[in-house]
């Protein structure tokens, strides 16, 4: 019952997790609030109020978590390799802002609960992630930037923790995450979405970077968003990874995707040597998450399919997506 009749604010909540994780919290009894960039129309059904704010303010991150019992800060801005290399103090900045920004305003304003979203971005390039591995090592060169500030967002919690007894405190650290209402924008999304909006869009030959032979660790944003409630419920005040602990190599989720029966058009596929393909192998140890009833099982097949459908229906969305990187 922690979240019957409580006011809980979604921050980011019109993104891929967002989307599944709000009618969860409704039907749980939960009064939602959103705070986002994206256009209203975005927002979920059953949604008590949304706020279209920047939350990479101080004074706008108080105004929206006054009154409200439980946070769920799913801000965050994404990017490729490129983007990491191209653009690194926006990509670092606007994570670091709205990390720092909305746990000082959960404080001022009395908040009970509040759920931070790092990224398995924190770690360094490993085979395996464990959570105890963090401090121990620094960021991959990769995810640097967005690496670090993340890794701050969760020092933060720590220090909160500690001076303020700050007691509702939570840290997730989700794999890849993929689904419907993810980044399709070709500027700066991830891998899944970048990939199917190609397929979709009958992009031929089709290159991808690397050779294929990259590992990664691919989560369904539904799973996501059970997770988070789960963690909550069971108040599991330690930073926790979140993600399926199977390892999908580059070049099976291209033939996934492939042989997905709604992509018609069988392209060329290229994979370009040339290029980078990022850390060899990165999947995150998942066995914390087990003991605490907590698992991410939905098959990657099923997932991409979802998505795929997602994108065919709603293709036009992404340019009503507010998008860090192309704002004036």
């Amino acid at each position: 019952m922690v979240f019957k009749n409580k006011k809980v604010l979604v921050a980011g909540g019109t993104g891929l997790v967002g989307q599944q994780l709000i009618p969860l919290l409704i039907k749980k009894g939960a009064k939602v609030y959103v705070s986002s960039m994206d256009n209203k129309s975005l927002v979920p059904k059953g949604v008590e109020k949304f706020h279209k704010v920047n939350l990479m303010q101080l004074d706008n991150c108080i105004k929206v978590t006054k009154n409200m019992n439980i946070v769920f800060n799913l801000l965050g801005v994404t990017g490729t390799p490129k983007t990491n290399m191209e653009r690194p103090a926006s990509f670092m900045m606007s994570n670091l802002y709205c990390a720092v920004n909305m746990l000082m305003a959960a404080q001022i304003t009395k908040v009970k609960r509040y759920l931070y979203t790092s990224t398995y971005g924190v770690y360094a390039p490993s085979s395996l992630m464990k959570e105890e591995m963090v401090w121990k090592t620094f960021p991959s060169d990769h995810d640097k930037y967005a690496g670090w500030a993340k890794r701050i967002g969760e020092l933060q919690v720590e220090a909160f923790k500690k001076e303020y007894n700050f007691d509702g405190l939570y840290v997730v650290r989700p794999a890849n995450i993929y689904g419907p209402y993810a980044n399709f924008d070709p500027t700066n999304s991830m891998v899944v979405s970048s990939l199917i909006k190609r397929f979709v869009d009958q992009e031929d030959p089709l290159i991808v970077w690397g050779d294929g032979s990259a590992i990664r660790d691919f989560v369904y944003s539904k799973d996501v968003a059970k997770s988070m409630i789960k963690v909550i419920e069971k108040n599991i005040q330690v930073p926790i990874n979140i993600g399926s602990g199977k390892g999908t190599s580059i070049k099976k989720l291209v033939y996934t995707i492939l042989n997905c029966k709604q992509i018609k058009s069988k392209p060329n596929i290229l994979f370009d040597r040339s290029k980078p393909s990022g850390d060899p192998k990165r999947i995150l140890d998942v066995k914390l998450a087990k003991r605490k009833g907590i698992s991410c099982d939905t098959k990657l097949s099923y997932g991409i399919s979802e998505t795929i459908d997602w994108y065919i229906k709603n293709k036009k969305i992404f340019n009503k997506r507010y998008n860090h990187f192309k704002k004036n």
